[in-house]
């Protein structure tokens, strides 16, 4: 994979890779990926959530309830 950022925007990621202790280019590149999956696999469960409850809240457990009563 190849990406091309602008000047400045290179410069800030470079700043922030810093931050992050990532020693090169293909360490950002990695970290910034495995974030991007993270978010996409979040994102899938919430969906299929939402699809397996058809948009109602999920049910609330016996316990769950007896711990914090509406």
């Amino acid at each position: 994979m190849q990406a091309r950022v602008d000047a400045g925007f290179a410069r800030e990621l470079e700043a922030d890779a810093a931050v992050l202790g990532l020693r090169s280019a293909s360490e950002l590149v990695r970290e910034g990926l495995r974030l991007v999956h993270k978010q996409a696999r979040e994102l899938a469960m919430a969906a299929s959530y939402e699809e397996f409850y058809a948009g109602q809240p999920a049910p609330v457990s016996e316990v769950t309830a007896a711990l914090w009563p509406e």
